[in-house]
């Protein structure tokens, strides 16, 4: 893989990241102000999936760190 393509990863992995950051602050405000407000199940599921979105994220941080490493 060269210099250019890894860039391109990179910047794909920082776009998957920020997705999921998006999608867990509209869990968390579905949670307050939504119908996870009303609904315990949705609360239920939001908590889950906000948990699962973090888990996510903490994989891509770690694929984004080991690209990154392999540019140096």
């Amino acid at each position: 893989m060269n210099r250019k393509e890894t860039l391109e990863l990179l910047i794909e992995i920082e776009e998957a990241i920020e997705h999921f950051e998006k999608k867990i602050d509209d869990a968390e405000w579905s949670n307050e102000f939504g119908f996870g407000l009303e609904f315990p199940q949705v609360r239920k599921s939001n908590d889950h999936n906000i948990i699962i979105y973090g888990m996510c994220i903490g994989r891509l941080n770690e694929r984004f760190t080991k690209q990154l490493n392999t540019l140096k």
